[in-house]
């Protein structure tokens, strides 16, 4: 069996990616990171959420809802499925099962994954029930 190293893709790489497919974007990259800001809409029928997403090369990418604030479930005390609720930082993948590496695309992975996870926010504000899947975990407040 050949085992074959993969490399991370390049923070300029991955900044060309985004900006081709979301041109209207603000992405700002150095050597080792890379900010990219755009707002999102999960379906026609959705509100717009502006997102920030911050990524260092070789660690996990973390992606935060920055407006509007997101409302709670009727009864409910946190929001489902981030790891901080009060920052609004998003999980959207198991990441102790590696589901996201560095030779992934964000455009390919984690913005998808993103707007997913906002279309199952709205459903979940709406009837209170999680329907996104995902690993329960505690959230920070």
């Amino acid at each position: 069996m050949v085992n074959i190293k993969q490399h991370p893709i390049n923070i300029g790489h991955q900044a060309g990616k985004i900006k081709h497919l979301f041109p209207d974007s603000s992405v700002s990259f150095g050597a080792n990171t890379l900010t990219w800001k755009y707002s999102l809409q999960p379906t026609p029928m959705s509100i717009t959420y502006d997102v920030k997403l911050v990524y260092q090369l070789n660690q996990d990418p973390n992606v935060f809802i920055t407006s509007p604030k997101l409302k709670f479930a009727e009864g409910k005390k946190a929001l489902p499925h981030v790891y901080d609720t009060d920052k609004q930082w998003l999980c959207l993948y198991y990441r102790k099962a590696r589901e996201w590496n560095s030779t992934m695309l964000l455009v390919d992975t984690v913005i998808p994954w993103t707007v997913e996870w906002l279309f199952f926010y709205e459903i979940w504000s709406v009837t209170g029930t999680w329907n996104g899947g995902g690993i329960i975990h505690g959230n920070k407040k």
